[in-house]
């Protein structure tokens, strides 16, 4: 993969915020030390919806996205293969 997962989370649910809801999280990223990793996931995961991405996708692929988050993240590892791998290669690196 050439970019993290939680970049790729995040740049695509920036797509779903309004200006005022991306600054207010990006505020709250920034307050981490790492903008990596399990703390920045977990703010992201906080203060946006992921539901959006099953329920109302921009793009058909995005359900990936939703599923990558629902069922391959686990409490100890964010993977770098599977649906993340294949959404970066498919949808990701088309739009960069």
């Amino acid at each position: 993969m050439k970019y993290p997962p939680v970049y790729i989370i995040f740049t695509q649910a920036c797509k779903y915020l309004s200006r005022e809801e991306e600054q207010k999280l990006i505020d709250k990223l920034s307050q981490l030390k790492e903008l990596k990793g399990r703390p920045y996931l977990n703010i992201l995961l906080k203060n946006f919806d992921i539901k959006v991405f099953k329920d109302a996708p921009l793009v058909p692929e995005d359900i990936w996205l939703y599923n990558y988050i629902k069922y391959e993240i686990t409490s100890k590892t964010i993977p770098r293969k599977g649906l993340i791998a294949k959404y970066e290669r498919k949808v990701f690196l088309k739009n960069v």
